[in-house]
């Protein structure tokens, strides 16, 4: 019961994050929130998946015959479920569906200082975060521009040195990702030295007051965050003193192009494996492909200017005899984005996710504020509070409930709902 609380209360927080930023965001170029119109920002996503029935009977066969011919009832339950979340740049809303019909939910309701989390959950309850704690998470990204941009100088620094670390371009005819390259110029660095450089920025960052000022509102928001900064200073200290030779050989180089195509070759070499990585941009796109043989992995990530549009492909083998595949990707339209990923097993597809995103929001007001008892982070973390019993009485009825309710919305489900219970370990 914990464990499902923690996991609940981590979702709602982040809803209410996510409401927060969206109004911070709309209320930046008007006096007030309710300057601004409803559908000035925010929007609607939705997360559904399918998955291959036949594929996840057999990976699950030698869990025992019990819990394999139950896989029929889950997968379709499965198939049947999506995610929809939704925000008009103040306020957001999120529910869960089974063939399209609503069966919980949750919403987070900004007023002026303070924001209210309901859900069909714990229908006699709402969740309130006061400004004070609002404020200390907000002050982690709401710094003074000076303190930001004293923590940004030594990053900016460590790529002015590193870009003063590009040779003299010379002649060369290379391809890549079907693009001819006429122009390589290479880059004199080091592991060591890069490693010097990346951590001697690192403890530039970490000295300045606006890291502190970041670490301690987000210890103060609740964040269980523990940093010490005298990590960096051990570990540049055995960087120093290791020879190049015993740290893994670093080569890399610079493409160009008449058309302003430009991309960064850099392989890694320890012990006869090579890491190979490109990253840069072709036809005004961006391209980013990292190779690691040792493990079999492969990541390729390309983005269109033209389109918009975003392409992906992972594969790995985590095991011998067990290649995984992902691919998929983003597409932008006027009417918003499709993103799509399908996951294979060696070679065999075991699902679909989707995602499809809408820049108009579409807010129920489903959820009522009225007679509802208020109930606070604070008294969340008493567990033994006669207030909070109460509330996880609240929310194991809301649980029950929202079973039902998916009997009662979509009849032909009853039958999985009732193959699925003897799955869930009773209590002893």
């Amino acid at each position: 019961m914990k464990k499902l609380f923690a996991l609940m209360l981590a979702l709602m927080l982040a809803l209410a994050g996510a409401s927060a930023a969206f109004a911070e965001a709309a209320s930046a170029e008007a006096p007030s929130v309710d300057a601004v119109p409803a559908a000035s920002s925010g929007g609607t996503i939705t997360l559904s998946q399918k998955l291959n029935g036949d594929m996840v009977s057999q990976l699950i066969g030698g869990a025992g015959q019990e819990i394999a011919g139950k896989a029929g009832a889950l997968i379709e339950l499965l198939n049947n479920l999506s995610i929809t979340m939704t925000s008009d740049g103040v306020d957001a809303e999120m529910f869960i569906k089974v063939k399209d019909e609503p069966v919980a939910g949750v919403a987070v309701l900004k007023d002026t200082d303070k924001l209210f989390i309901l859900s069909d959950l714990f229908p006699h309850y709402i969740l309130k975060i006061d400004q004070n704690t609002m404020g200390s998470a907000q002050a982690a990204f709401s710094m003074d521009p000076e303190q930001m941009n004293a923590m940004m100088a030594p990053l900016t620094k460590l790529l002015n040195d590193m870009m003063g670390k590009i040779g003299q371009p010379e002649a060369a005819q290379e391809t890549f990702f079907e693009t001819e390259f006429t122009t390589k110029s290479p880059v004199s660095l080091t592991t060591k030295e890069a490693l010097q450089m990346v951590l001697g920025a690192a403890k530039e960052v970490v000295s300045q007051e606006g890291f502190a000022t970041v670490l301690e509102s987000l210890k103060a928001s609740g964040m269980p965050i523990s940093f010490d900064p005298a990590e960096i200073d051990k570990k540049l200290e055995e960087i120093n003193n290791t020879k190049d030779e015993d740290l893994p050989a670093l080569d890399a180089s610079l493409y160009s192009n008449e058309a302003q195509d430009g991309l960064f070759v850099i392989n890694v070499t320890k012990d006869e494996e090579t890491v190979e990585v490109k990253t840069g941009t072709i036809k005004g796109g961006f391209v980013n492909e990292v190779v690691v043989p040792a493990n079999n992995v492969h990541v390729l990530v390309k983005g269109s200017q033209t389109d918009g549009s975003i392409t992906m492909n992972v594969q790995f083998a985590p095991q011998e005899g067990l290649t995984v595949s992902i691919l998929g990707g983003f597409k932008t339209s006027e009417t918003g984005f499709t993103g799509t990923f399908n996951v294979k097993l060696n070679g065999t597809q075991l699902g679909v996710l989707t995602i499809e995103g809408n820049p108009e929001p579409t807010m129920t007001g489903s959820f009522s504020q009225e007679d509802k008892t208020e109930i606070t982070i604070a008294e969340m973390q008493n567990p033994s509070g006669e207030k909070m019993q109460a509330f996880q009485a609240d929310l194991m009825a809301g649980l029950m409930t929202r079973l039902a309710k998916i009997v009662l919305a979509v009849p032909d489900l009853s039958e999985i709902m009732q193959q699925l219970m003897p799955l869930t370990p009773s209590k002893k």
